[in-house]
């Protein structure tokens, strides 16, 4: 007899294989103003969580894997601006209800030891 198997794992397995993330993340909705390496002009996007690693941008506009961005955004409305450089490590397209949406993960390639700082108590449990 035959010993049947079910090839499809459980959603919560599925996930917990896809997920990649080292770093624990915290919501932040904040404006990211960036430059891409060619210096074309400014890029406004709005960021929707951060870790020690880097952050995800929604964007209808999506960049190519592997550019280098510059990165300058604030975790509060009242702190001064954080500047990074990053790379552009992952693009996401999702359709929900006919919209395309489109997000940027970019990882910190070049982060100042004072602002790896701020990101960490930011993202901290005990600051949530």
């Amino acid at each position: 007899m035959a010993k049947k198997t079910d090839k499809a794992a459980p959603k919560t397995e599925q996930r917990m294989v896809h997920e990649k993330r080292v770093h624990p993340r915290r919501t932040l909705r904040s404006q990211v103003i960036f430059e891409d390496e060619s210096g074309e002009g400014f890029i406004y996007f709005y960021s929707t969580d951060i870790s020690i690693g880097g952050l995800f941008l929604e964007s209808d506009i999506p960049l190519k894997m592997g550019t280098r961005v510059f990165l300058s955004f604030s975790l509060r409305d009242d702190s001064a601006p954080i500047r990074a450089i990053g790379r552009v490590v992952r693009v996401e397209r999702e359709t929900a209800d006919s919209m395309t949406v489109v997000g940027m993960g970019v990882q910190f390639s070049d982060l100042q030891e004072s602002a790896k700082k701020i990101i960490e108590d930011y993202v901290s449990p005990a600051s949530a």
